[in-house]
């Protein structure tokens, strides 16, 4: 009896442990609060152009769906899917951008102009529904688009800390902790995430198809 009580606490105590190994991993607060002005400069911006430069006149900008927010009425599988790729198009592009010694300027850039995207994005779904269209999409998508926003700035902070440590064995003599396994072991726990996330997105596009 006294093993099994031991054999349990030391495994709840490992998971304890894992779990706050993985958020000390993503919860680098000078990197979080660098990114996220970052990513927040970036969506005013990009909402700027849309509403003050004629972007959408013309075709000048053909239908974005960088915001990550589907268009109303589009089914449950354009949910899932516009979900699913604004995530992968995130994902990706930070995990390779963290495998280099100059993701350190990369990342933030990178998160500048998918705020920029994103920023476009919500201004052509003003600019093509107006408010009312606009308060639709917030209400029914919104929730799991603003998920996988939160989900790739963690990310970014990982990608951003993990480049920042190469960048130190590479160019100095300074010693720093790197775990490659460990960091693409971390890009699949978080498309994993991603996954669910868009699963679940469409639940409220699937009652507003059924009942509306």
């Amino acid at each position: 009896m006294k093993k099994r009580l031991v054999s349990c606490f030391s495994q709840n105590s490992s998971q304890q442990n894992e779990t706050e190994l993985l958020w000390e991993r993503f919860s680098n607060r000078k990197a979080f609060l660098l990114l996220f002005s970052t990513l927040l400069l970036g969506v005013t911006a990009g909402a700027a152009c849309g509403v003050f430069i004629p972007l959408f006149q013309n075709r000048w900008v053909l239908p974005l769906q960088f915001s990550g927010i589907p268009v109303a009425d589009s089914g449950v599988f354009s949910c899932f899917s516009t979900l699913l790729l604004n995530a992968l198009i995130g994902l990706i592009p930070l995990f390779l951008l963290g495998v280099t010694a100059f993701g350190v300027f990369a990342v933030p850039l990178f998160l500048f102009f998918r705020g920029v995207t994103v920023g476009i994005g919500v201004s052509y779904f003003l600019w093509r529904d107006e408010l009312w269209g606009m308060l639709r999409s917030a209400l029914i998508y919104t929730p799991a688009a603003a998920a996988i926003g939160g989900l790739l700035l963690m990310f970014a902070v990982r990608s951003l800390v993990f480049s920042e440590c190469l960048a130190k064995v590479s160019f100095s003599s300074r010693e720093g902790n790197l775990d490659l396994k460990l960091y693409f072991h971390d890009l699949l726990l978080f498309l994993s995430f991603a996954v669910g996330i868009s699963s679940l997105g469409c639940v409220p596009a699937l009652v507003y198809s059924v009942f509306f």
